[in-house]
């Protein structure tokens, strides 16, 4: 014998499966979001440096994370396209992270030191930053 459920859907069985289907549905993407929010903040913390500058660029961000780690791994920033930055002296090393951002690096420790866009790089090589 049919019953009608509080949910207002008609059916046989102790529940509506309908909205059983659909609060299962829900629970999983909800669960699913919560592990990707703790990969990206474990990512984040593994990272030397604050890439929130480019949160709003994903590419940036894998690329930058990419390059951190090769750094870390025993890869010079030379081999990555690095240069030093003039008006340090030599005492930074820039390596480009996609086409408007640049991560710097401390040149005796390769001690990651920030990532900065074009904009802010073009002020730090002429000196005036």
């Amino acid at each position: 014998m049919k019953r009608k459920f509080e949910c207002g859907h008609i059916g046989k069985g102790q529940f509506c499966h309908s909205c059983a289907a659909l609060q299962a549905a829900k629970s999983k993407a909800h669960q699913d979001r919560h592990t990707r929010r703790e990969a990206k903040q474990l990512a984040a913390a593994s990272d030397g440096i604050d890439l929130s500058p480019v949160n709003h660029l994903k590419a940036v961000q894998r690329e930058a994370r990419a390059l951190l780690e090769k750094v870390r791994n025993g890869t010079h920033p030379y081999a990555l396209r690095g240069k030093p930055l003039k008006a340090t002296a030599g005492a930074v090393l820039s390596v480009p992270v996609g086409l408007s951002y640049r991560i710097l690096f401390d040149a005796p420790t390769l001690a990651p030191l920030r990532i900065v866009s074009h904009e802010d790089y073009n002020l730090l090589a002429d000196g005036r930053a």
